[in-house]
């Protein structure tokens, strides 16, 4: 694993935006304004029903392409946007919600919505508001306390497992990434962890970069992951990533100095 300096992880992520915006399609200002809602999102008070609405959309976007979800998110919040409204539905509502084909039919998901519904009114019974219950597990940028956060996350909610529990709280400003297989294979090329299953690993690799140029973590995954995502970003002017899995684009890489993979393209 390679061990690098505070000035190295801003150098990484500086030539690796550079290469960002000379790919894309969109003028710097445009693609700037794209991005800018990914520098807004931090730690902050929110209501009950902005945790769940996250949650409601991180459900659906796990396991499913982002096209998919996105095409029918506006529908998907009309029907999933109140948790309240949401707690009170029942198999006959379920049914005309799927025969509906407004939203993603999967059964599982729209149950365990139904479920996390009615958790986030257990918690506000126990703790009064969904934010307080987040607070009681103290400074998360503790291990230990975001370990017993997640673990606890886990346990109450359905679909917040696995890597889904990261996108949550990445998306509500927590001090984490979403380790996907993306992130995931770029570090791992980068030498910044030992695997690609290192999914600790490429969290504290992540805030490394946060903290090295003063950025937030949720713009930095959004950077990483449009980097090297095969699917077309027409949001931020991409036609596909640059350090795919196959076939990775080795000459137009702005940070390929820096990688140790022992597959990349040899460049003259």
């Amino acid at each position: 694993m390679t061990t690098l300096k505070s000035a190295d992880y801003k150098t990484i992520f500086e030539k690796l935006e550079k290469t960002f915006f000379s790919q894309s399609d969109l003028t710097a200002s445009e693609l700037t304004k794209s991005l800018e809602s990914f520098k807004k999102i931090k730690k902050q008070k929110r209501e009950d029903n902005d945790y769940f609405w996250v949650m409601v959309y991180v459900t659906f976007y796990s396991g499913f392409k982002a096209k998919t979800v996105t095409d029918k998110i506006q529908e998907i919040e009309k029907i999933f946007g109140d948790y309240e409204k949401v707690a009170k539905y029942d198999e006959t509502k379920v049914q005309k919600i799927i025969a509906s084909k407004k939203v993603i039919g999967h059964r599982l998901k729209i149950n365990g919505i139904i479920h996390n519904a009615n958790q986030i009114k257990v918690i506000k019974k126990q703790f009064g508001t969904f934010d307080k219950y987040l607070n009681s597990f103290g400074d998360t940028d503790n291990d230990k306390n975001l370990f017993e956060l997640i673990k606890d996350l886990k346990k109450r909610f359905k679909y917040l497992g696995g890597i889904t529990v990261f996108h949550f709280l990445t998306d509500i400003g927590y001090n984490v990434l979403k380790p996907d297989r993306v992130l995931c294979r770029i570090f791992y090329r980068l030498g910044l962890v030992d695997s690609e299953e290192d999914l600790l690993g490429v969290i504290a690799a992540g805030r490394k970069f946060a903290s090295a140029t003063g950025l937030p973590i949720r713009y930095i995954d959004i950077i990483f992951v449009a980097y090297g995502q095969v699917d077309a970003k027409p949001e931020f002017g991409l036609k596909e990533g640059i350090c795919l899995s196959s076939n990775p684009k080795c000459e137009l890489c702005g940070i390929y100095k820096f990688c140790q993979f022992k597959k990349k393209k040899k460049l003259a």
